[in-house]
């Protein structure tokens, strides 16, 4: 079951603009009619990255917080897991902003602004609408705090191994070790499952909605970063998929 049940003309419409935008995200960002330009990506002068970086990831934890506020008081504990799962994804990248990654270049302010908004309101809609939970942990739960986990740990460990590389060099190289022998961007594959654990323990169709749009533009962007590496590294194992080894 996904909430909400009650499906009236206001749910409609939220749910339909927000899921054309959903579904369209991903070949927007591919085909640059709505290119997220940071990282190995971004042109010209914009926002730091370190400091837009902290500003993305450090929004979502306040916003998921203050819609959280009316029910944690008496919150149950599928509620508490959901606020939990939410607010540790974006405490954590806050943290690797932070004490992990090495940053260079900028976002530009279009760029900048997009992600901070859609990521904020993201974060703060699951929290709201947490409000109407499921009644008990159920399996589904278990299988969705086991993804959870496995996906934080993974998305961690390679972004630790990205970072390694840039510690004692500049620019950029072709990454080593764990997934990255088989894939390009496995660290997106592992928040990809974060982020379904989150939607197995939410249920809601704004969560569905917004894996979807993960989904989308994660996978435009292991594509687009497979085929930049290709380009700047003629060494590039050819045999490596974009995002899930062996398979995409």
């Amino acid at each position: 079951m996904f909430f909400p049940t009650d499906w009236n003309l206001i749910n409609i419409l939220f749910y339909s603009v927000f899921g054309i935008f959903a579904v369209l995200l991903g070949f927007l960002d591919y085909f640059e009619v709505l290119a997220m330009r940071y990282s190995k990506f971004s042109t010209g002068k914009g926002v730091p990255s370190r400091l837009g970086m902290f500003i993305l990831y450090f929004l979502p934890v306040i916003t998921t917080t203050v819609f959280a506020l009316p029910y944690l008081g008496s919150a149950s504990l599928p509620q508490w897991l959901v606020f939990a799962a939410v607010f540790i994804h974006f405490a954590k990248r806050t943290y690797e902003v932070l004490f992990v990654h090495n940053y260079s270049g900028t976002m530009q302010p279009f760029t900048f602004v997009i992600i901070v908004v859609t990521y904020a309101l993201i974060a703060g809609l699951i929290s709201s609408l947490n409000a109407q939970a499921v009644a008990t942990v159920d399996a589904l739960s278990i299988i969705g705090i086991v993804l959870f986990v496995i996906g934080q740990i993974g998305n961690f460990y390679h972004h630790k191994l990205l970072a390694d590389l840039r510690k004692n060099a500049e620019g950029y190289h072709i990454p080593r070790g764990g997934w990255f022998e088989q894939a390009t961007c496995p660290h997106y594959f592992f928040e990809l499952l974060a982020w379904l654990g989150i939607l197995l323990l939410s249920r809601h169709f704004f969560t569905l909605l917004a894996f979807v749009a993960m989904l989308g533009y994660l996978s435009a962007r292991s594509f687009k970063t497979r085929q930049w590496y290709q380009k700047r590294f003629p060494d590039y194992p050819k045999e490596r998929k974009n995002m899930i080894p062996f398979v995409f």
